[in-house]
């Protein structure tokens, strides 16, 4: 195995797929990268056996990639990187000089690498499913920053760490909670797709980071175990979580008693400002809502309080005085991404409604608290 490339371009490609790589990889060979050399492209794969990448590097100007032999490698991802990174050099060259033995060679000097035959690195399926749809890159990750926030992070409950793709009547649901709040995104599709997957929040994070300026389209395809993303020459392949996601429709309320439509940069100050004030490290506010005026405040015995009045603020309904988590607010209207945020109450102690008055393709619940006083 031996070929030159662009040093920018290579190390571009290998942090690509080392996005995939664990430091407590399960086998010692998925801690690093399997190269491929074949005769007019390189395979580069990486995978920590849940999430899994490979790349393709075909031969072009801007790559200026030199085939001299064929043959497989694997090499410590981070090692690697590290060496292609640092090289002060336009052109590297790789080479296996014995079994297990690569040379790395730049302008101005060389390395050597001890890494790992090829055939110890396993066997990762990258068939493609049958199921498909397209989405452009901007809608994927709006899906991915007003949803994944919402996502569970512990373990308790597996399918409430990631984010449940629903097709159906053409139309894509978006989802994520963790059983306090919920995001929901939904997106019409060109194609006439049926399935309920549930993606890791994680992997979905990932993928929206190997997004280069040049992807324009991202095709996910499906099936019952795996879904891969695939944009230019990368396929991004991930595992589903198991288990049955919560029935949305009947978390979201249909009714309000109240409504508040709001300046989303003074709610978030004024809620950002008491982020100190915390009871048992939780970030509680409570809201004293009527007609006349709308009050937030934060109590804590061992800190302090607060009392604002908000004044780009239009009120309408019963009279209402709830607590929530203040954190989950500010999530909500950063994920919302407006000037105005629209909060429909549906009771005491019943979930809100938040929305974004100019964008009805996603919708935000958060179940209030009991009161701390």
């Amino acid at each position: 195995m031996k070929f030159t490339i662009d040093r920018k371009y290579f190390y571009n490609q290998l942090s690509i797929v080392s996005r995939a790589i664990s430091s407590f990889s399960p086998l010692p060979a998925l801690s690093g990268i399997c190269i491929n050399v074949q005769d007019d492209h390189i395979v580069l794969t990486g995978s920590d056996s849940n999430i899994s990448i490979r790349t393709y590097i075909y031969k072009g100007e801007e790559n200026q990639l030199q085939i001299a032999s064929t043959g497989s490698i694997v090499l410590e991802s981070r090692y690697l990187l590290e060496i292609i990174h640092k090289i002060e050099s336009t052109i590297v060259e790789l080479e296996v000089m014995d079994f297990e033995l690569v040379r790395i060679t730049s302008t101005n000097g060389k390395f050597n690498l001890n890494g790992m035959e090829a055939s110890q690195y396993p066997n990762i399926d990258f068939d493609q499913p049958s199921n498909m749809i397209e989405l452009s890159k901007d809608t994927l990750s709006q899906i991915v920053s007003q949803t994944a926030f919402a996502c569970s992070e512990n373990d308790q409950r597996p399918v409430l760490s990631g984010v449940n793709f629903a097709a159906k009547d053409g139309y894509l649901y978006c989802s994520g909670t963790d059983s306090y709040r919920l995001a929901r995104k939904t997106i019409t599709l060109n194609e006439n797709a049926n399935f309920n997957i549930t993606i890791p929040s994680k992997s979905l994070q990932e993928v929206v980071r190997s997004l280069s300026e040049d992807i324009d389209k991202v095709q996910l395809y499906i099936d019952s175990k795996k879904a891969q993303f695939v944009f230019g020459k990368t396929i991004f392949q991930t595992r589903l979580l198991d288990g049955t996601f919560p029935s949305v429709e009947k978390i979201i309320p249909t009714s309000s008693v109240a409504s508040m439509v709001v300046d989303a940069h003074e709610l978030a100050s004024v809620i950002d400002r008491t982020n100190f004030i915390r009871n048992d490290k939780v970030h509680l506010v409570k809201l004293e809502c009527s007609p006349e005026i709308v009050r937030i405040k934060t109590n804590s015995t061992e800190i302090g309080s607060s009392d604002e009045v908000l004044t780009d603020c239009m009120y309408k309904g019963d009279n209402l005085t709830l607590t929530c988590n203040g954190s989950y607010i500010l999530d909500a209207i950063r994920a919302l991404s407006g000037s105005k945020v629209d909060l429909e109450f549906s009771g005491d102690m019943r979930p809100i409604r938040i929305l974004n008055p100019e964008d009805d393709s996603i919708v935000i619940v958060v179940v209030p608290v009991r009161s701390y006083d």
